[in-house]
Formats: structure tokens, C-alpha cells, sequence
């Protein structure tokens, strides 16, 4: 497998040496690529970084520094809060009792996607350049969806526990469970719903009818991996886009109190809806027992956590409900950076977040022709609300994901040199 990843690898960066622009705008098409994994000596890798690699190198020496401080640059309102997340992960794979592990994933989950974050805001000009990004990521979402769709109906290629019968069979895609389809594509659905609800894009055929594939596409991929938390994610963010929107509010409102109506009012419907929302099934059980082990333990380490990738082990003495697997993480998302960086992880995390709104918003107040600033604030919704029940962070893809995001979302909105319907 290494020769081949390795070589791949190496086309990509002569791609990216020849075509520059297009290799760093089209990078999301190779997020789902870190399951390919390999090893460089003893140094385990995956087709995601060697790709990192290559573009690293090609860019850097087909373009210089120019790009590269043009990133950092543009990256001015968020440098203290990233300065903060790096030093306060930094410290949390100084506390892990496998530290070498630990930098490992310091290495997948925080210096890559910030790396690639500064190129990607050193090549992020105008609407044009983004446009490429979202198109790359509507591709990873029909390339999820078709697989995942194949897997439900032929029952091939799911792990167990979940091929099982039609009722119960939840799809994984190309990923090991079904929740990382969901993790991955809820907040994409919410980003191209919004843009294509909003937005002068959908003034073109092209572009209006790829958005809706995408948004389609990535709610099926959640459907059929069967994730409630991803399912009301998706839900919860069209549902706000449709009150947002002048011309829809009445009607969700009316839709609302329709819907609300016919659920409480029907007990098949009512009972399974309160016991899911009320953590009262199954996986809500285990997951408010998680949480409740979890936070026995953070009271012994209230502020710097398990430390990085060490909850499964730190976590082990407090784990009282035995007939239950110890997870990777506590599947939620404070919890999970409380655990995995402490608190000053959460602090800054948060101030990211802010960031994030306060730049969305920013350029929505600045825009004149284009509005569809706020709408990068879609993406970041659903992600918490995920978050509330699973891990939208620490993963290849999803860190990679969500530094994107933040660069689209913080990307001032002018109107693009080359059209987009090009």
C-alpha cells in the first residue's frame, strides 16, 4: 500500500506544482482519503497528509512565500485564537501518558488543518476561489451518498454491528461507523441548502442545481447512516434558513405548528420522539452514563483533562457500567474538549467560535451585491448541535472540515473576477 499512496502522492504534487490555485481550492476532494493508510518507515501516514505533503512542497516552490504570508495575513482576526488553540493542544499532548500517540494526533488534528488553513486563505481572493472549495466538497457528498446508498440496499461492505436487518441497518459509507457520515456531511447539507436558498449563485442553473444535489445528497448519506443527531442538525439549520427568509417565514411557522400538532397528538409518533429527545432509548442511556463516568473523572482533572487521545485510558478506572464499551471519546462536544485539551482548549475553542461569528457577520454588514455571508454561520450551527451528542472535531476530516469552513465563513464577499458559471 505505501508505494502506491506514495506515488499517488507524488502526481498530486506535480498537479499542484503545475495548477497551484486549483490544487489548494480542490484539496476537500481528498478528506475522505485518510482511511487509505500507510507507513513511512516507522512512521505511520495516511493518503491525506502525504497530499498535505506534496501540496506543501509543490506550492511552496512554484509560488515562494508570496502565498504563504498572504495566508498568515488574512488570517490576522483569528492569530490569538489560533495562538491559543495550538499552545493549549500543545500542552494537552504534554500531559497524555502516551505522549508519542498523543503528538501524533496533535499532528493530524492541528497542525495539518491550520497548515493547510494559512494556504487556503493565501489563494481565498474572491467568489470564484470559493466557489471551487464548495464544489469540491459537493463532490465528497455525492461520492458519500452513492456509496452509502449502495451499501443499504445490497448490505455489502457494512461492519457489523450495524448489517443487519432493513429496519435497523444504519450505512457507513467509506468510513468504519455509520456517525462519521453523518459528522461529515450534516454541516455541508446546511451550508449548500443555505447558499442555495440565499444566495445570487442560484441565479445560475448550474450552480443552483449542483448546490441541491449536494444538500440532497449529504441529508440521504445522514438518513441512511440513521444519526438523530445529524438528522436534527440538517433539520434544525433548514428550518432556521426558512425563517430566516422573508418569503418562507409564515409558511414554516404555519408548517411548525402543524407538525407539532400531529406529533404530540399521535402516540406512535409522540412516545419514540420524547424518548429519543429525552435520552431515554438505548443510545441515550449510554450516553448520559458516559457523561456522567466522564465527568467523575474530569473532577480529579479539572484542568487539563485526559490530555490528547488518552480518554480511553485515563477515562478506565472511573468506567462503573461494564457492560458497556469504553468509547474513544465522550460524545459531546464540551466533554470532549474538556477531556482531550482542558480547559484552556475549551477557551479557546470558544473564542474561535466567536471569531467565526463576529467575521461572518462582519462581512455580511460589508457586503453590497452578495449576501451570503451569514449563511457560513449554517455549517458552524449544525456542527454544535451535533456536537451536543457525538464528536464533530477530533477526526482527519473533520478537523481539516472545519478549518475550512472557517476559512469560507471569513472570506470578505466581493463580487468574483471570472464568473461563476464559467
Amino acid at each position: 500500500m505505501s508505494p502506491i499512496l506514495i506515488t499517488l502522492a507524488v502526481l498530486y504534487g506535480f498537479f499542484a506544482w503545475k495548477y497551484p490555485r486549483y490544487a489548494v481550492l480542490t484539496f476537500p476532494l481528498l478528506l475522505p482519503s485518510y482511511l487509505l493508510r500507510a507507513k513511512l518507515g516507522p512512521l505511520p501516514t495516511t493518503l491525506l497528509e502525504l497530499g498535505l505533503l506534496s501540496l506543501f512542497i509543490a506550492v511552496t516552490v512554484q509560488t515562494g512565500k508570496t502565498r504563504w504570508l498572504a495566508g498568515i495575513e488574512s488570517l490576522k482576526p483569528w492569530r490569538y485564537a489560533l495562538l491559543l488553540w495550538t499552545l493549549a493542544t500543545a500542552v494537552a499532548v504534554v500531559v497524555a501518558p502516551d505522549k508519542i500517540s498523543a503528538l501524533g494526533l496533535w499532528r493530524a488534528y492541528i497542525l495539518e488543518p491550520i497548515v493547510y488553513l494559512i494556504l487556503l486563505k493565501g489563494f481565498l481572493i474572491d467568489e470564484s476561489d470559493r466557489w471551487l472549495v464548495i464544489e469540491s466538497f459537493i463532490v465528497t457528498t455525492v461520492f458519500i451518498a452513492l456509496w452509502s446508498v449502495f451499501q443499504f440496499t445490497t448490505n455489502i461492505g457494512i461492519p457489523p454491528p450495524w448489517n443487519v436487518g432493513l429496519a435497523l441497518r444504519r450505512a457507513t459509507g467509506p468510513f468504519p461507523f455509520p456517525n462519521a457520515v453523518a459528522l461529515y456531511c450534516a454541516p455541508l447539507a446546511a451550508l449548500f441548502f443555505g447558499l442555495a436558498t440565499f444566495t445570487e449563485v442560484r441565479s445560475t442553473k448550474y450552480a443552483r442545481h449542483l448546490l441541491w444535489l449536494g444538500f440532497l445528497s449529504a441529508s440521504l448519506a445522514t438518513l441512511l447512516a440513521k444519526s438523530v443527531g445529524g438528522s436534527l442538525a440538517i433539520f434544525s439549520c433548514v428550518t432556521l434558513t426558512l425563517l430566516w427568509n422573508k418569503k418562507t417565514r409564515l409558511p414554516i411557522i404555519g408548517a411548525i405548528i402543524l407538525g407539532a400538532a400531529i406529533l404530540f397528538s399521535v402516540p406512535q409518533l409522540r412516545e419514540p420522539t420524547i424518548k429519543t429527545l429525552s435520552f431515554q432509548n438505548w443510545s441515550g442511556r449510554v450516553r448520559v452514563w458516559m457523561w456522567q463516568e466522564t465527568a467523575d473523572m474530569l473532577k480529579d482533572r479539572p484542568i487539563f483533562g485526559a490530555g490528547l487521545g488518552a480518554y480511553p485510558t485515563v477515562f478506565a478506572p472511573y468506567h462503573k457500567k461494564t457492560f458497556i464499551e469504553i468509547f474513544q471519546y465522550p460524545h459531546n462536544i464540551l466533554l470532549n474538549l474538556w477531556s482531550e485539551t482542558g480547559l484552556p482548549g475549551i477557551l479557546a475553542f470558544i473564542w474561535i467560535i466567536v471569531t467565526w461569528i463576529i467575521t461572518a457577520l462582519r462581512n455580511e454588514v460589508r457586503s453590497t451585491r452578495y449576501k451570503p455571508s451569514i449563511v457560513y454561520l449554517l455549517p458552524l450551527i449544525a456542527l454544535l448541535i451535533h456536537g451536543l451528542v457525538d464528536v464533530p472535531y477530533f477526526k482527519n476530516d473533520l478537523a481539516f472540515q472545519f478549518w475550512i469552513l472557517a476559512g469560507l465563513a471569513s472570506l470578505p464577499v466581493v463580487k468574483p473576477k471570472t464568473p461563476i458559471e464559467r
